[in-house]
């Protein structure tokens, strides 16, 4: 009888040591308020990196500065809009009729990670909600998207090192989209 009752007991002992154990564990996470600064609000100022990327079509190729380009709030960070950048080079006069490939400069090529599949790369609607911002973790720019249809390949549209790095216009040709890799 006196298992059975040990049993029973031990669980209740358990318990009433672990309630009493809580307190100690911490104030929880509002007791830890003052050790966290604010970041506060984000500066969207004019973009002051002397950051660039280049903007290629047809053979043509436009460095586009970042310098003075309008910010905008990114996940907490200032960031330039992709379809900014596009514009910005004067290349595109029908923007919507591209999709876009992003070569970074540690030689990270989209078109060849989404298997050479042009329909995979970012269209005008994906630009125009795609940004480049400065990465704290690379010291570089990498490319964020605030939607993106590409489901669990997120992370290939994650484009790091984009500091230096190429936007290529790639056209359509008879409804098709195409890249010469020649």
């Amino acid at each position: 009888m006196t298992n059975k009752r040990q049993k029973r007991i031990l669980p209740i002992i358990f318990l009433v040591n672990f309630i009493l154990w809580l307190p100690a564990c911490g104030p929880g996470w509002d007791g830890y308020d003052d050790r966290y600064s604010d970041p506060g609000p984000i500066s969207l100022a004019p973009w002051e990196g002397e950051q660039s990327v280049t903007v290629e079509f047809e053979g043509a190729s436009v460095p586009v500065q970042l310098a003075g380009m309008e910010t905008h709030d990114y996940l907490g960070a200032p960031a330039i809009s992709l379809s900014a950048i596009i514009i910005q080079s004067g290349l595109a006069g029908d923007p919507e009729s591209y999709r876009y490939d992003f070569t970074a400069t540690d030689g990270y090529n989209l078109f060849i990670k989404r298997y050479e599949d042009i329909a995979l790369l970012p269209g005008w609607s994906e630009m125009t909600t795609g940004y480049l911002y400065l990465d704290p973790r690379y010291e570089d720019l990498t490319a964020g998207w605030e939607e993106h249809p590409w489901g669990s390949a997120l992370s290939a549209y994650q484009i790091k090192w984009m500091d230096g790095g190429t936007l290529t216009l790639l056209p359509k040709v008879g409804g098709k989209y195409f890249k010469d890799m020649s």
